[in-house]
């Protein structure tokens, strides 16, 4: 299906819809000569009348989270989407997004520009592999390979000043139901295998981008069974296309929750079997704002590492996100 310039923007609930209906933006940040790396998140609600704006931001080794609540108007197609400190602007559809941010530590001004095609979740083999949980019902999602410049000040600590950032990137873009779920009364106690959830990591190379969904738990059962278990796409210079499958080896530290290494198995559109393994890791944080309507409540640990690549087959090597999840999150209650 091919993604429309309208997509970009702000999508109404389905009618009869009373709960949560959201739109969700996702862009990282990934310069290992600057040493920042991190997600640019934001989280709209037309139905509901809030956006949460936030950056998980890492600089020199530490992290330095940033994140706020503002009205959201009932307006679909915006200029900008702003609620006064980070702001998000459609340069050119499918194209050119620039985000920019004025914070009490650090601000910046990047432009995101295609690197690839977008790739549209609904075109995965088999489906999309997203329906296969019941926590959402997305009616959209698609992901792009992009390059991000600009500038990056840092405003504190022991290495203040501006930095040049040019480097592989990586966004999504969603419109779901996500985390209109009721939670349970009481979590049930964390189960290392069980605690398991997804991966999604974003690989880069000089000459490809190779995205990839699916359930680091093997044994993980989909509450929609048709759905398949993994999805995801392969960019390079023949376009954006659809792997047939992955899976995912993962080594956590002893906490169960901080992601060692990854290894990963991705068939890709020819057939051809090829496996991802970890390299250096740059940074490690966490997509902290994934909330319902209720902001003292966690509904999921998502976790952002970030790695160097190396792919066994070839040799080749680049960089980008490790995005995977834990459940059931903890501590659930942050406030």
């Amino acid at each position: 299906m091919a993604v429309q310039p309208i997509d970009e923007f702000l999508h109404h609930a389905p009618a009869g819809t009373a709960g949560l209906f959201s739109d969700n933006f996702w862009f990282s940040i990934c310069d290992r000569d600057a040493d920042v790396f991190g997600v640019n998140h934001i989280h709209a609600s037309l139905n509901k009348a809030y956006a949460r704006f936030s950056t998980m931001i890492v600089i020199d080794g530490v992290s330095q989270p940033w994140a706020n609540k503002a009205p959201l108007p009932d307006v679909q197609r915006f200029d900008r989407l702003s609620e006064g400190h980070m702001s998000y602007q459609v340069v050119k559809p499918v194209e050119q997004i620039r985000i920019m941010f004025d914070g009490p530590k650090y601000g910046f001004d990047l432009l995101y520009a295609a690197r690839f095609p977008v790739f549209d979740y609904s075109d995965c083999l088999g489906g999309n592999p997203l329906s296969s949980s019941d926590h959402y019902d997305y009616r959209g999602h698609y992901e792009q390979g992009m390059m991000c410049t600009g500038e990056f000040e840092v405003r504190a600590g022991p290495r203040p000043g501006r930095r040049q950032i040019c480097s592989f990137a990586h966004r999504d873009h969603s419109w779901t139901h996500r985390f209109n779920n009721e939670t349970p009364w009481e979590q049930p106690p964390l189960d290392r295998q069980q605690s398991l959830f997804h991966f999604w990591p974003s690989i880069q190379t000089p000459t490809m981008h190779l995205n990839a969904f699916g359930w680091m738990n093997p044994e993980f059962q989909p509450p929609a069974p048709k759905a398949p278990r993994s999805g995801g796409f392969l960019s390079d210079a023949r376009g954006s296309r659809p792997i047939r499958g992955a899976s995912c080896e993962i080594r956590l530290e002893e906490d169960g929750r901080t992601a060692m290494s990854f290894r990963y198995k991705i068939v890709l559109p020819d057939g051809e079997t090829v496996h991802v393994r970890t390299g250096r890791k740059h940074a490690h944080t966490m997509n902290g704002l994934m909330r319902g309507e209720n902001d003292a409540e966690c509904m999921l640990d998502c976790y952002e590492s970030f790695f160097d690549f190396d792919v066994e087959e070839t040799g080749e090597r680049g960089y980008g996100c490790s995005e995977y999840s834990i459940v059931p999150p903890h501590p659930r209650w942050r406030y």
